[in-house]
Formats: structure tokens, C-alpha cells, sequence
């Protein structure tokens, strides 16, 4: 299967279960710094394309977003700021060399480690209030962490280091 098909279909899984969810807004990362937000209750609908993706609100005209300029999406879970965010997190080194650690006062559900491009290199399912990441085999560059707790999301920008 060609890779913008996969990313399409990955895409639009992945709005349908998280607009099952219940999740109230959409943030789309550019591979060129900009971001883009939707209230999801705002979107009227959703096309793709093979080559771009198609937003359009109620009371506004239509987004596009070119499909393989998308680095990463997040999306909000909650209103209320302060329920959304996971205040009590700590992410260290960052930079990172070779072992990375992750500390909640929450039961961390999922860790998930992306690249700018939006590929997925990490997938952990600790159930542990701290975690250790072994990333001496990762390239140097920049990853996001996103966190998964209690149904929160956070998402993390963590760099790389080469290793010495």
C-alpha cells in the first residue's frame, strides 16, 4: 500500500475514535512550525484526498492541509484547561542521550514516541507511575512523547542527542 494511502486511512481512524471519545478540539503541527486548531463540535466535514485534507466548518470556509506536510496531530480532551492538563509530570534528560525517564502521579497508561513526520517508533503500555526509555538506538533529532492517563493526553517535545 503507498504510504500517503496509509497515512490517509491512519488520519481518518484515527478522527473517527477519537471523535467517538468524546475529544472537543483538534490541533494540527505543520512540518513547518505553524498550527492549526478545530473545535471538532465546529467541523461540518472531513475530506481526503490522496494528496490533502479537506476541513470544513459550520460558520467558516474550508481548510486545507496538505497530507504530507502534516508532522503530528493532538487533540483536546477536556473544556476545562486545568482537567487537561497532567500537572504532575516530570520528562528528563531532555535533551536526551541514551535513557530517557517519564514520572506522573498518575498511573501512566500509554507512552507513545513520534517522529516529526508522524511515524510511530515507541509504543508502551506501562501501567506504572514511572517509566525508563532506553533511546540509544533513536537518530539524533526531534521526537514528540505523548502520554495517555486517565483518558489525558500530553504531548511532549523531546530532542535527541547522539550518543558519545
Amino acid at each position: 500500500m503507498k504510504p500517503k494511502i496509509l497515512k490517509i486511512i491512519l488520519l481518518m481512524l484515527c478522527f473517527s475514535t477519537l471523535i467517538a471519545h468524546g475529544q472537543k478540539k483538534l490541533f494540527i503541527y505543520e512540518k513547518n512550525g505553524s498550527i492549526q486548531s478545530f473545535a471538532l463540535s465546529d467541523i461540518k466535514k472531513l475530506t481526503f484526498t490522496e494528496y490533502d485534507m479537506r476541513v470544513e466548518q459550520k460558520e467558516a470556509s474550508a481548510a486545507y492541509i496538505w497530507i504530507e506536510n502534516i508532522a503530528f496531530l493532538n487533540f483536546q480532551t477536556s473544556v476545562n484547561i486545568l482537567d487537561n492538563q497532567m500537572r504532575d509530570i516530570s520528562i528528563f534528560p531532555n535533551p536526551v542521550t541514551n535513557h530517557l525517564t517519564v514520572k506522573n502521579s498518575e498511573i501512566i497508561d500509554e507512552l507513545k514516541i513520534f517522529d516529526i513526520q508522524g511515524k510511530q517508533y515507541l509504543h508502551l503500555s506501562p501501567k506504572k507511575k514511572i517509566v525508563d526509555i532506553d533511546m540509544t538506538s533513536f537518530s539524533a533529532g526531534i521526537y514528540f512523547l505523548q502520554i495517555i492517563c486517565n483518558n489525558r493526553i500530553s504531548t511532549s517535545k523531546i530532542i535527541k542527542n547522539t550518543n558519545n
